[in-house]
């Protein structure tokens, strides 16, 4: 009985070519994982480990398809030009041989007993193998049974040890999958942290999981777990600690308010213009809080306190100068706009922010987060929320989304007759605000050359 699992026919015939040299053809991790959980396949990211085959073997058979590459050579990837998304791989033993995770010493074995191979994955939930001919699912550590329960469990804890990633792989399947992380293998990530464990990563590699638990679909429960075995930053940690005006904030502390915002923004980040930037700015928005929050509960100024800290502690971990842009941004402006709304602010100043985000992020995206982080906390705020509707939209009616395009510029003063001085920046920014309290260009004239 052919594979349950739909393949396309060019990957369906590779396969065949490899059992017909006299491999045997499993699908293994994710793929498998997710089939199981709701029998929804993807056709990329394709894990294949193929038994009975040398590494010299299985690019042989590979190659009267497409080109063939060996990637990693000590992990053996095998890849073929024409599935790009498909990675081969041989039954492998890994044996630690240092502090990092990736210090592994690898040792192929094409006759290697399946359930070996499985038991040197991190969790049970992943080590299912989907035999190729038969369809069958290979479950050698209770892997749907962990996976029916919502179950996150290490598969071996000698094993689990050596590689610290795994400690945030937890937390990245919890967010993904709302799944709970047993205890013993929780116990197991506690101690690895304080022993430094994650001190071993790469910045990119812990950027990369932190990036896959914001982009899951309930975040808090990874940053969650982070934070009950003690490997949260310092800068998220402080949060737990920084208690709000209840009043506003019955939540509680801003890490209680932060988890709320990012599983709500987890539910719309689709509709903002980059939803990574977007759910890192969640997260951080209330960094500066810690600083400032005074023994009442009131955070004074702490959004530009907040720009401060992410400049200073998270930039090394988020490399990225356009995200660094854009989550600064709207740390500095996060709470604008409700103010704005409830000042009902004139057009000069919702020009003025259409100017401070412009090429950084459309107003939109800032409503979105609005939007969030007010109703990130225990409390009802759809009256603040319709005033915030009402203002924006009728400022967009009628003064658009985009920044004011300036009518007077530096040719202007030119053309004018006014030389290239110091006063030229000064000039030009008094023409801008000028045209922003609604004067016409020849208005802007006649006052520069009154005044100037």
């Amino acid at each position: 009985m052919k594979s349950k699992i739909p393949l396309d026919t060019l990957t369906s015939s590779i396969f065949d070519a490899i059992e017909e040299f006299g491999g045997k053809v499993y699908l293994v991790g994710g793929t498998v994982r997710d089939f199981y959980r709701n029998q929804t396949f993807h056709a990329y990211d394709l894990d294949v480990e193929v038994y009975q085959l040398t590494l010299s073997q299985l690019e042989k058979v590979l190659s009267q398809f497409g080109t063939v590459n060996v990637v990693g050579k000590c992990f053996g990837i095998v890849k073929v030009s024409c599935l790009p998304d498909v990675d081969f791989a041989l039954p492998r033993k890994e044996i630690s041989m240092g502090k990092k995770h990736t210090d592994f010493d690898v040792i192929f074995d094409p006759y290697m007993d399946k359930r070996v191979a499985a038991g040197r994955r991190d969790f049970t939930m992943n080590t299912l193998l989907y035999e190729y001919q038969t369809g069958a699912i290979l479950d050698y550590y209770n892997g749907k049974e962990d996976i029916d329960s919502r179950l996150i469990r290490m598969v071996n804890p000698n094993a689990f040890k050596e590689d610290p990633l795994r400690i945030l792989r937890a937390a990245r399947f919890a967010a993904r999958y709302q799944f709970d992380v047993e205890k013993k293998t929780m116990e197991t990530c506690q101690k690895m942290v304080l022993k430094g464990a994650l001190k071993a990563l790469s910045t990119p590699r812990v950027y990369q999981e932190y990036c896959h638990i914001l982009l899951a679909a309930r975040p808090s429960l990874g940053f969650a777990f982070l934070s009950q075995v003690g490997a949260l930053p310092k800068y998220l940690e402080d949060l737990k600690q920084t208690m709000q005006r209840l009043d506003y904030h019955p939540e509680g502390n801003v890490w209680n308010h932060t988890m709320l915002v990012i599983d709500l923004a987890a539910q719309t980040k689709h509709k903002s213009s980059y939803p990574l930037a977007f759910m890192w700015s969640c997260l951080l928005h209330d960094i500066g809080k810690p600083i400032t929050t005074t023994p009442t509960g009131s955070a004074p100024k702490h959004h530009l306190v907040g720009v401060d800290v992410f400049r200073t502690q998270c930039t090394t971990l988020i490399q990225s100068k356009k995200m660094q842009t854009y989550i600064a941004t709207m740390i500095a402006h996060h709470m604008e706009l409700m103010h704005m709304a409830k000042n009902n602010a004139k057009d000069i100043k919702y020009y003025r922010l259409l100017k401070e985000i412009d090429g950084i992020f459309p107003i939109t995206d800032l409503i979105l987060f609005t939007k969030c982080d007010k109703f990130g906390r225990l409390m009802d705020s759809s009256k603040n929320i319709e005033q915030l509707t009402v203002y924006i939209e009728d400022k967009i009616k009628r003064l658009g989304i985009k920044a004011l395009k300036p009518c007077i510029t530096g040719k202007t003063l030119l053309s004018l007759g006014y030389q290239p001085s110091l006063n030229f920046s000064k000039m030009l920014e008094e023409a801008y605000t000028m045209q922003m309290q609604g004067m016409n260009k020849e208005d802007i004239i006649k006052e520069m050359k009154r005044k100037y």
